[in-house]
């Protein structure tokens, strides 16, 4: 329904939209989801599972209001703004239409004395502090107009004849910036923070790079998740979502809406609402009733901000007016409809009731916006109230651990408008400051600062916030809105052992959707309990879904990636030992994919076995691997090959079908798929010259047994028509395909355990020497190890752990790139395909996702962590989308890093010098895994090894 109001009218004209095919009238200016809701269309698109979804957060954060606009697929409603003759669809296209306009050579690179990231209030105080000041400043907003939610202006579509405080003070601000010089770029989103001067951004659908001499964040906060039974219904929403629907777009979900939660925003709704025309049917507060012990507050709160709490006094009173019951004490409990919400039970002081009603607004507190603070490692801590949540650690100025970079506002710790309004402006104080020293402290917005903290100190034990209890969910209520993983799934895997919040998110997918954790992170952090920053899952680039095409720009390809040195793995001091030792027949020092397929296969020779592994087992490159099941050779592998049939480049080919074999086997015994496909890898060729060099190469596969052939470019079309033209053929690898590594990974950790050996996490092999015909190994934590055979399968600190026995191998690292993009709406490829002479993995998985890889190389951060590289992520793109034209029509929401193997060849089996050494290590390590680590354990049971071709002794 739309909205009166004798002030407010329309004043845009009427302009025709459809959706689904019939016609909806529309206002120029308004939101896509704005007309839809007038309209009463709450359900907007379908999950892969057949669940409707709606408009939730109403701000871009949580990507559930995604529809197809103008054949342009998973855009956000809550953003969009209506254009005549629009065509809005629930489905995606099979085949979209692009999503950006064909990219420049390079990224556009601007300069300025100051970045402001988010203009909402803390945006827009620094940046008129810092414009005043003589600053060259630049301030970028997702939106296309400056104000943030408290500030947020009414759309185009409307006039306002007598605008209240919020509206006056939001165009005031936004004048005095445009006066001060303040160079705003709307339309603008973050998708990456590489260093305080490298921020990237795509700025109306073209790639930019910021090059700052000071930042300021103030990225603003998102509502926190409230997972109730039926809370991704459409009709349900946060408070702020529909706040936004009725005071800028002037339009209601339904005639009829209940309110829950806590805190004054969702009395100003109930208020903004029925002064709309809307029915409230009630205001649910959690807090108890403040009674006597609210006067003291009270008193606290008109001294503070006697305006803010007149406010609050005239909701009340006008709440009581219109009959709406503000009900205290009362938490909601689940959301009803089928197919969309139509009742909320509730639980009350007086017992439980149930509200009938078209839509329900839902507001708990808020989460701050640090996906950008933490991506450039900014220090953070954790608020352990209500749900719980990061805040950014700053100084009294917002100046962070990294001192060019200032975070303020919601986005940085949550304490509502004035304090962001004050701390805004002495952040871009300090910044000028840093840039034109001698300017003078500003001491009225420092006594203003100190009576906002006041405030909502007040405020806050006023409305006092409700514990959040992760055990009161119950299994069956969705947790994950995008992956749609349950509570109970959560639960399933850390009790399958899953320890870590990252460990759980890869074996159940929470958080990898394209909301990227902002809808579920909190919930999965209380859950799992982790309780500081390094136990949340780390920001990955781009911070939110952009489209690839806009990214997508060549880059310096290479022969030899860089590598990279890692942390070492012994500590600066262990534990002495104490207590008995432990004994075991073999000890396997690693927890990656190959560490456990030797426990494996020498657990099943009846072996007692210990794995240790100094993170969680399997969380390193094995579950951050593309999936890839690689067995042709890559072009630069053919010299190698030539040297022989026991050359190691060579013998890589008669292993690695067995290897995809016994993944098979492995699935066989799991009693699930694992994702395996193997439909045929195609590498590609471009000139007539490298398809030569490919026949060679194809002909040395098939003298060694491998299934591959030739496929010239008319036969290439037939075979892979998805592939962009111009090709001048490809070599194409039977056996070859792709898996789903999550999968696999809980897969092979449960058949290890099942078959007996002990796999122990975070156990650090700090000292390790011969005793006796044995070796004795302290951990880290003072624990004693006695085994009979150490295998070295410690993957890129395989090196550094055989110097630990004196006995040196040549194991090298690299930080490599894997990407993913949103689920196409149809099948595009059912190949891995590869390129012959640029860096290049492609293949699809059964979600439908892209998975991109190519050994796009990364870099190891200052704690020793692998992130992404800009370069990278462009190139890779720039590569997938010559030979994909699909993924012109796909969004990238995910890029990541991991610490691969540089070996020249496998080294596995006995080593000579050290006996009951033996070496477990190897590139390609996915899909090698379980062949290596059968071989391994070959050799230790006294059979035949792997043989002279990978022996470490070769060297």
């Amino acid at each position: 329904m739309r909205l009166t109001h004798a002030a407010i009218t329309p004043s845009a004209e009427a302009v025709g939209i459809t959706f689904e095919g019939r016609p909806i009238p529309a206002l120029y200016g308004e939101t896509v989801a704005a007309a839809l809701s007038a309209a009463g269309e709450l359900t907007l698109r379908y999950t892969q599972s057949g669940a409707p979804r709606g408009l939730h957060c109403g701000m871009g954060a949580c990507f559930d209001c995604l529809v197809t606009i103008d054949g342009r697929a998973n855009q956000r409603a809550c953003l969009a703004k209506v254009t005549p003759g629009m065509v809005v669809q629930r489905a995606t296209p099979a085949q979209p239409a692009p999503l950006a306009p064909a990219p420049h050579a390079q990224a556009e690179a601007i300069g300025c004395d100051l970045l402001v990231v988010g203009a909402g209030p803390a945006g827009l105080s620094a940046a008129i502090a810092a414009a005043e000041a003589g600053c060259h400043v630049v301030a970028l907003d997702e939106r296309d107009a400056p104000g943030g939610q408290y500030l947020k202006p009414l759309a185009a579509s409307h006039a306002h004849a007598a605008p209240d405080r919020q509206f006056r003070q939001g165009a005031e601000m936004r004048a005095r910036a445009i006066a001060a010089g303040v160079d705003f770029r709307f339309g603008a989103t973050v998708w990456g923070g590489f260093a305080a001067d490298e921020i990237a951004a795509l700025v109306e659908g073209r790639n930019v790079v910021f090059r700052p001499k000071r930042l300021v964040i103030a990225a603003g906060s998102h509502e926190r998740p409230v997972p109730i039974p039926g809370w991704t219904l459409p009709g349900v929403m946060t408070t702020g979502c529909l706040q936004t629907l009725a005071r800028a777009n002037r339009v209601s979900p339904g005639d009829r809406v209940v309110i829950a939660g806590n805190g004054p925003l969702n009395l100003q709704l109930a208020c903004e609402l029925v002064e709309g025309g809307v029915q409230v049917v009630a205001v649910l507060e959690a807090a108890p009733f403040p009674g006597f012990r609210g006067v003291r507050q009270a008193l606290r709160l008109a001294a503070g901000a006697p305006d803010l709490a007149w406010d609050g006094a005239r909701y009340l009173a006008l709440l009581k007016r219109a009959g709406v019951p503000v009900i205290w004490g009362a938490r909601p409990l689940a959301a009803e409809g089928e197919g969309q919400f139509t009742a909320l039970r509730a639980s009350t002081p007086k017992g439980e009731i149930r509200l009938v009603a078209d839509a329900l607004a839902l507001n708990l507190g808020f989460q701050p916006e640090t996906g950008l603070a933490r991506a450039l490692g900014c220090s953070h801590r954790f608020v352990d109230s209500g749900l719980g949540r990061l805040e950014t650690v700053t100084d009294a100025d917002g100046r962070t651990s990294i001192a060019e970079i200032f975070a303020v506002g919601d986005g940085a710790q949550v304490g509502g408008a004035r304090i962001a309004l004050a701390r805004g402006r002495l952040a871009g104080l300090a910044a000028a400051r840093d840039l034109r020293p001698g300017l003078p402290d500003d001491t009225a917005s420092r006594r203003a600062l100190a009576r906002a903290v006041g405030f909502q100190d007040a405020l806050w034990r006023f409305f006092a916030v409700p514990e959040f209890d992760a055990r009161s969910l119950a299994d069956s209520t969705t947790v994950c809105r995008c992956e749609e993983v349950s509570a109970g799934t959560l639960r399933a895997a850390m009790a399958a052992g899953a320890e870590s919040l990252g460990a759980v998110k890869k074996a159940t997918r929470a958080g990898m959707g394209r909301c990227q954790g902002r809808m579920c992170g909190a919930t999965v952090a209380r859950i799992v309990g982790a309780s500081e920053e390094a136990g949340f899952a780390a920001p990955r680039a781009p911070l939110k879904p952009v489209p690839a095409l806009a990214l997508a720009m060549e880059k310096p390809e290479w022969l030899e990636g860089p590598s990279a040195i890692p942390r070492p793995i012994l500590p600066t001091h262990h534990t002495p030992a104490t207590g008995p030792a432990e004994a075991c027949d073999v000890l396997v020092v690693g927890g990656g994919a190959l560490g456990l397929s030797t426990a494996l296969y020498c657990a099943r020779e009846g072996l007692s076995v210990i794995v240790a592994e100094r993170g969680e087992p399997g969380q390193g490159a094995t579950t951050g691997n593309a999936g890839s099941l690689h067995i042709q050779l890559h072009a630069y592998d053919s010299a190698g090959a030539e040297e022989g049939p026991e050359s190691a480049a060579a013998q890589v080919l008669t292993i690695g079908p067995a290897s995809v074999a016994l993944w098979r086997e492995i699935a066989a015994e799991a009693g699930e798929s694992l994702g395996i496909r193997t439909e045929g890898g195609i590498m590609l060729v471009e000139t007539a010259e490298e398809l030569r060099r490919l026949e060679a190469k194809v002909a040395m596969e098939r003298a060694f047994g491998v299934d591959s052939r030739l496929l010239g470019a008319n036969e290439l079309m037939s075979v892979a028509p998805y592939l962009a033209p111009g090709f001048a053929g490809a070599a194409f690898c039977a056996p070859e395909g792709q898996m789903d590594p999550l999968r696999g990974l809980s897969a092979l950790l449960a058949l290890v355990q099942r078959a007996g050996a002990t796999v122990r996490g975070h156990t650090t092999i700090a000292a390790i020497a011969r005793e006796g015909t044995g070796f004795r190994a302290e951990t880290a934590a003072g624990g004693v190890i006695r085994a009979g055979q150490v295998v070295n399968a410690a993957g890129p600190w395989a090196g550094e752990f055989s110097r630990m026995l004196g006995a040196p191998i040549p194991v090298g690292a690299a930080v490599q790139q894997v990407m993913v993009t949103e689920a196409a709406g149809g099948e595009i490829m059912r190949h891995l395909v590869l390129h012959g002479s640029r860096h290049l993995s492609a293949k699809q998985g059964d979600a439908g996702h892209l998975v991109l890889g190519g050994a796009w190389p990364g870099v190891l951060d200052g704690s020793g962590r692998p992130r992404n590289l800009r370069p990278s992520i462009e190139g890779n793109l720039f590569v997938a989308g010559t030979v994909l034209p699909a993924l012109a029509g796909l969004h990238v929401i995910r890029a990541w890093t991991g610490l691969n193997v540089q070996v020249p060849g496998p080294i596995l089996g006995a080593d000579r010098r050290v006996p009951g050494l033996h070496h477990a290590v190897t590139f390609n390590g996915w899909t090698l895994g379980p062949v290596a680590g059968r071989l391994v354990a070959d050799g230790i049971s006294g059979r035949t090894g792997a043989g002279r071709a990978f022996s470490p002794n070769r060297f």
